[in-house]
């Protein structure tokens, strides 16, 4: 979709490539909730690891999503400080057209 909008985009695939503890931590400091923001609780990965009643602390979510790309909420964009995590079609063409 950002493609498609002319914006440039670099993909990566965080199943193939997994995103090291700072770039976990550096997407996390962009989002008001921090790196719980990032964790997807309707995946079926996060129901298969018994996530849901668990009091996690920041630097356990992080080493957990470095290694379980499943418990991802995704598509995520960025570009420079700006994030938008999920597929929100407005906040993506947003993304794409600022200047």
């Amino acid at each position: 979709m950002l493609g498609e909008l002319g914006a440039k985009v670099q993909l990566r695939r965080y199943f193939r490539e997994l995103p090291t503890e700072a770039e976990i931590r550096e997407l996390a400091s962009l989002l008001p909730g921090g790196v719980r923001d990032l964790v997807n609780p309707r995946s079926r990965r996060y129901r298969e690891l018994g996530l849901a009643n668990r009091n996690l602390t920041d630097d356990e979510w992080v080493a957990l999503l470095a290694r379980e790309p499943g418990i991802w909420r995704r598509p995520i964009a960025v570009r420079g400080r700006q994030i938008v995590i999920g597929f929100d079609p407005d906040a993506l063409a947003d993304l794409a057209r600022e200047d």
